[in-house]
């Protein structure tokens, strides 16, 4: 066995150890008082889990994409909130690691091991359109000066570091990268939303921040690029968290009928709770096999595109049917706030609409079958 593969057995074998007694245990004390409990975030920076993907010339483990989305997986098992603010994370990593410049990186890959990183392109005023924001920023001199109101970020409120898009003219996309602590910087509303309630979802607003040149993500007009590339590599490691959505339900599901007798006979030997159990079953594997391939190819070099999205699409459909199942064999219990399965529903349902609709997924998904077969 190489030492890449004892290496990645390790860090697994030790997230699974953590999952299972720092983060499953309070995975309905997050839920319900929509904040990370037990010191949560504390712990992932003394873990240095926060630096999992951070390439090691800038003090990170250097694993690959495979190996990071495992990870994700395994702590989306114990609650998917701390999954999707480490997802966040990560994919806002990528794109200083391809995109940025040698000063960029220099500056901050090195505080991602202890500063959280979001990713921001969402306005009031633009959503699924890029090209309807209005944050802008304005080259002085050497300096660039921005300003704007993004919204529905990814631990907005939570990071202290924002890769950030703008207009640098009026059909003219780019991205910046500005720090919690530059001046005009404010932290503004944070969502209240009705799944993954731990992970922060909240606003930034920009009042002429100055940036250096530095601070600019690829060249100026490449906030599409950017943007597409983000969005795959959040949707690769989205794929990672709904497998674990799947897997903590379908723990439920098993171990419930398992014990639970019709008289004398445990409702897992009746055909109607197999034939459930077994749906989620399936739709977990399919979904892991699925952002397990998108994430083999991105670490090849190879397009992943359609397959990321086939992940994201097919698993948050999936695994909102797969809680429905879930629920319907606990019954009333399955009903009860008491019981994890109601918020897992809740936490799948937000991802059929982050980082692009189900619907947008499938769009992507068929234009690209039509290309390919051109």
């Amino acid at each position: 066995m190489d030492q890449k593969q004892t290496s990645k057995e390790i860090l697994l074998r030790m997230v699974k150890s953590f999952t299972e007694n720092e983060v499953a245990p309070y995975d309905m004390e997050i839920d319900q008082t929509r904040s990370y409990v037990n010191d949560l975030l504390n712990k992932i920076k003394k873990y240095d889990f926060l630096s999992t993907m951070l390439p090691k010339e800038y003090g990170g483990a250097g694993f690959d994409g495979e190996t990071t989305a495992a990870m994700i997986n395994e702590i989306a098992r114990g609650n998917a909130s701390l999954a999707v603010t480490l997802e966040g994370h990560f994919k806002s990593i990528d794109q200083i690691v391809k995109y940025g410049n040698k000063s960029l990186q220099e500056e901050y890959l090195p505080q991602a091991k202890s500063r959280i990183i979001a990713f921001s392109m969402t306005e009031p005023s633009g959503g699924s359109n890029p090209l309807g924001i209005t944050s802008h920023a304005e080259h002085v001199g050497n300096k660039w000066i921005i300003n704007g109101d993004k919204i529905m970020i990814t631990n907005g409120g939570l990071a202290e570091i924002y890769c950030v898009l703008v207009k640098t003219a009026p059909k003219e996309l780019s991205f910046f990268v500005v720090d919690k602590d530059m001046e005009g910087f404010e932290f503004g509303k944070r969502e209240n939303f009705l799944g993954l309630t731990g992970a922060p979802v909240g606003e930034i607003v920009m009042n002429n921040i100055e940036v250096d040149e530095n601070h600019l993500l690829g060249k100026v007009g490449m906030g599409k690029e950017i943007g597409d590339s983000a969005h795959n590599d959040a949707r690769v490691l989205m794929g990672a968290v709904l497998t674990g959505i799947m897997e903590h339900e379908l723990n439920i599901v098993t171990d419930y009928a398992t014990h639970r007798k019709a008289l004398d006979t445990p409702i897992i030997q009746m055909q109607a709770i197999q034939r459930k159990i077994a749906d989620i079953a399936v739709a977990k594997e399919t979904t892991k096999l699925l952002y397990q391939k998108a994430a083999w190819l991105k670490d090849h070099g190879q397009d992943y595109e359609e397959e990321a999205a086939m992940a994201k699409a097919y698993g948050s459909r999936s695994a909102v049917k797969s809680g429905d199942n879930a629920l319907q064999i606990l019954g009333g219990y399955g009903y009860s706030l008491d019981y994890p399965v109601e918020h897992l529903i809740r936490d799948a349902r937000a991802m059929e609409i982050a980082e692009g609709t189900v619907e947008k997924m499938r769009t992507t998904i068929a234009l690209i079958e039509a290309k390919n077969r051109a």
